[in-house]
């Protein structure tokens, strides 16, 4: 991947993916009001400041919602049919969205997760395994 189109060089959300690399999770914080977000943005939603920081928090949360795939909508994903995506709630309060490890049974909303951080193609991305 170019360094163009890579996501670690966004100016809004690389921090992010650069941290993911080291194993660490982060999300924005806005110094003026205190709010946690993700995604990121380029000013917070609460107050309108944008005054900035990333900060590292917890990687666990619970699973809010998820969503079986066993259709390949990307022929990347063609050999990994069926897998799962989750919506899950951090500790801290904001939401992501990421893969499931499948395990041996379905995921249940209020599962208790973990993250896994993993390398994909050269950018590290989050994954999330019951804990």
């Amino acid at each position: 991947m170019s360094e163009s189109l890579s996501p670690v060089y966004d100016p809004v959300a690389g921090q992010y993916f650069q941290a993911a690399a080291e194993g660490r999770l982060v999300v924005q914080h806005c110094n003026s009001c205190d709010a946690l977000r993700w995604p990121p943005l380029p000013g917070c939603p609460e107050c309108r400041s944008r005054d900035t920081t990333w900060v590292d928090v917890v990687p666990t949360g619970t699973i809010w919602s998820f969503v079986v795939y066993h259709r390949a909508f990307s022929a990347a994903l063609k050999d990994q049919i069926p897998y799962t995506v989750a919506m899950v709630q951090l500790d801290v309060g904001p939401y992501l969205l990421g893969r499931l490890v499948n395990g041996e049974r379905l995921p249940a909303v209020g599962d208790r997760v973990d993250a896994e951080f993993l390398d994909l193609d050269g950018v590290a991305t989050i994954r999330w395994r019951i804990a």
